[in-house]
């Protein structure tokens, strides 16, 4: 298969969460087992589109699978990272990767695979500007360190005195690859980003912290430039709409935080374990709709 099917395979799989056909008759049963209290998610069952049919190649071909990734991204980043997770997915594996020094971010590779001959492929590629936009969300984070101390204080107070939980650290490491991200918050890049900063990164792995700042502050609306999704979890039954405004409007009186466009999500307590996506309706700000602009 060639690697446009390859990689659009994997972004329908993305797309659908990863859920797998199944006849009606079987689905509440399936589904059931599928479901997990979030608290008691680490990860286990994640999986993508069709990836029942690579799962044997995957489990018998991890080492080479993670070689192929992380020679790839050596030679392309010239940064080092750590396999979190292999997970099987149509015609290929997703190699979910995290950067083992600053700037810190998680991300991920999709290795091919050979099914007619059953064999992993040195064909490694990734979802365009996808990693790119990871890089520039951890040198944001490490642009706005003391900024960043303060978000992660405000959340954690703000979380538990309104009776919410994050995901735990295993969830995140293996079904995460969306940049720099945390158990309660994780951050994106808006529209085209800022390249500029992570071509420059990858050529200089010397560029200070406050250098970072000023070049993100140059750019042409700094504090749109990054979206940065708070998303917590109820411990045990729907979210209190009372308590969920409550984090918004301390939200907006919050000072100190990093620049950028705000979104608050409250999930319920149930995750999808094959995609590790939160289950039923969820309560907050709309993306894009009613976010809070910090600058």
């Amino acid at each position: 298969m060639k690697k446009s099917a390859i990689v659009a395979g994997i972004l329908i799989s993305l797309i659908l969460g990863g859920c797998n056909n199944m006849d009606k008759q079987g689905k509440d049963d399936v589904a059931s087992k599928q479901e997990v209290a979030v608290q008691d998610y680490n990860g286990q069952g994640f999986i993508f589109i069709d990836g029942d049919k690579t799962k044997d190649i995957v489990a018998e071909n991890k080492e080479v699978i993670s070689k192929y990734a992380l020679d790839y991204f050596k030679e392309k980043y010239h940064t080092d990272v750590v396999v979190n997770n292999v997970v099987p997915a149509r015609n290929a594996a997703v190699v979910i990767l995290e950067s083992k020094h600053e700037p810190k971010f998680n991300t991920s590779v999709i290795v091919s695979i050979d099914m007619n001959k059953k064999k992993v492929l040195d064909s490694v590629t990734s979802e365009e500007g996808s990693i790119e936009g990871s890089i520039q969300t951890g040198l944001y984070a490490m642009a706005y360190e003391d900024k960043f101390s303060n978000l992660d204080k405000f959340v954690k107070s703000a979380s538990e005195k309104s009776g919410f939980i994050g995901l735990t650290d295993e969830a995140v490491k293996k079904t995460r690859d969306s940049g720099y991200v945390t158990n309660y918050y994780y951050l994106a890049m808006q529209g085209s980003g800022a390249p500029s900063i992570s071509n420059l990164y990858i050529s200089n792995k010397n560029i200070n912290k406050e250098s970072l700042r000023n070049l993100f502050e140059k750019e042409k609306n700094p504090e749109t430039l990054v979206g940065i999704v708070i998303s917590l979890y109820t411990k045990d039954k729907k979210a209190d709409i009372d308590k969920v405004n409550s984090i918004i409007n301390e939200l907006k009186n919050a000072e100190g935080l990093p620049p950028g466009a705000y979104s608050v999500i409250v999930n319920g307590n149930t995750i999808d374990v094959t995609s590790g996506q939160a289950i039923g309706d969820s309560v907050g700000t709309s993306v894009g709709v009613d976010e809070i602009i910090k600058k």
